[in-house]
């Protein structure tokens, strides 16, 4: 039975319910908790504070960087930490596993030989994946399907999908399922772990930086993903999910948020930037983006007033839409950087280049000084990212993970250039 010391803690988090943790930890939440109104403009009450972290800190929590060599030599880091907590799980526990695009079979292998050994592994994946997960000649789709698993879930097939859409809970014609998230009930000494990743399970995403990062023995948090994966494998279609029950969650036990789309009302990321309102030696926010589109204005603004503000901002891109270069270029405190390198020497014509979605923030943010804040996931500065697609936005404050995506940043700036670009600019 649940204690009350669990039920009193699950109060205290918002759209939580006592209980959760009890049946979530064993796979048993099968329903989705009840929707919340959404409030019409501006930030919500669920993100309108954001003040000091009261967890304890730190908290058990690390990262994995895929960081490839400068001739396109692939880095396999990311896909190689899945495999080993995979291969760490238990009979009886759980795997479950969201993702947008899978094509490389390494990961697929450890979880069919985790489903042989008697894991409990489910997969929710978007349709098409852009295409790569219905190509005929797919060694991930081909290991999955011969898994064995105990359920895989391939989203944008229901009656109630809008045509185009190939989400799960996104459901408009250009929806995607755009997250790249596994929770693992055990893995080793660990204990409900939740890693979250810019990286889709391609082979190319190994030449390009990624991030990820892992949370572990936040029961709390757990609990939350296993009610999102719910949501996700029942298609619970709703295009503004960031205001239904399980869109938006604080943990009350670390200093991890989490933020999902689609989202119809304001600006996730806007709304967080805002937070940086005042200037304090040394402060900076560094940006580390595969796409910054024109469609998000309020967030290119935001950077610049920090800038303005007397805080260093610089910004690593893929490519960024023309007026949010415009907006930002030249301004007092902001530098930018395209990565796109396509020399004609690197290793079988790879492109090497950024397709992390990280934002560093040191300073003061929602009006507390000496804070270190990191956000990362699957999240782009695009429109859709923000309205139409399944996402997951985290944001972290831990010392070592902080140091990790910031020393991260610093090799991305160091290492960024633009060689033949593909669209023949090199500031968009």
């Amino acid at each position: 039975m649940c204690t009350t010391k669990v039920a009193m803690r699950m109060l205290r988090t918002r759209r939580a319910r006592a209980g959760l943790a009890c049946l979530a930890a064993v796979g048993l939440l099968a329903t989705a908790l009840p929707s919340q109104p959404a409030v019409a403009g501006g930030a919500t009450p669920a993100d309108a504070g954001d003040g000091a972290v009261t967890a304890a800190d730190p908290f058990p929590a690390y990262t994995r960087f895929n960081i490839p060599a400068e001739d396109g030599t692939r880095d396999r880091t990311i896909e190689d930490e899945l495999v080993r907590l995979a291969d760490g799980a238990p009979a009886g526990g759980y795997i479950r596993g969201i993702m947008y695009s899978w094509s490389s079979p390494v990961v697929a292998e450890a979880l069919k030989r985790a489903a042989a050994r008697g894991v409990i592994v489910r997969i929710v994946l978007d349709e098409t994946g852009g295409g790569v997960n219905t190509g005929a000649d797919n060694a991930a789709m081909a290991v999955l399907n011969s898994a064995n698993l105990d359920d895989l879930v391939i989203c944008g097939k229901t009656s109630s999908t809008v045509a185009g859409s190939t989400a799960c809970i996104g459901n408009k014609s250009n929806s995607i399922n755009h997250n790249k998230v596994f929770t693992f009930s055990t893995s080793g000494t660990m204990k409900r772990v939740v890693f979250v990743s810019s990286q889709n399970l391609t082979f190319s995403q190994n030449n390009l930086f990624n991030s990820a990062l892992v949370v572990h023995e936040d029961y709390d948090l757990y609990d939350h993903f296993t009610a999102y994966f719910n949501d996700m494998r029942a298609q619970r279609k709703n295009n503004d999910y960031f205001n239904a029950a399980n869109g938006y969650y604080k943990s009350p036990t670390t200093a991890v948020t989490v933020y999902h789309s689609p989202r119809a009302d304001s600006d996730t990321l806007a709304n967080r930037l805002a937070e940086v309102n005042a200037f304090a030696s040394g402060c900076a926010v560094d940006v580390a983006h595969a796409q910054f589109t024109d469609a998000r204005p309020q967030v290119a603004a935001e950077l610049r007033r920090i800038g303005r503000m007397g805080c260093k901002v610089r910004v690593v891109y893929g490519s960024m839409g023309s007026t949010a270069y415009a907006t930002l270029n030249g301004q007092p405190n902001v530098s930018l950087k395209k990565y796109y390198d396509a020399e004609a020497s690197n290793y079988d014509g790879r492109v090497v280049t950024v397709h992390s979605k990280n934002i560093i923030i040191r300073g003061t943010f929602a009006g507390v000084a000496g804070r270190s804040v990191v956000f990362t996931g699957s999240h782009n500065v695009t429109d859709p990212a923000l309205t139409d697609h399944d996402e997951t936005l985290v944001k972290i404050e831990h010392p070592t993970v902080w140091n990790d995506f910031h020393n991260n940043f610093e090799t991305l700036w160091s290492r960024a250039k633009c060689v033949n670009p593909d669209n023949g600019s090199c500031t968009t």
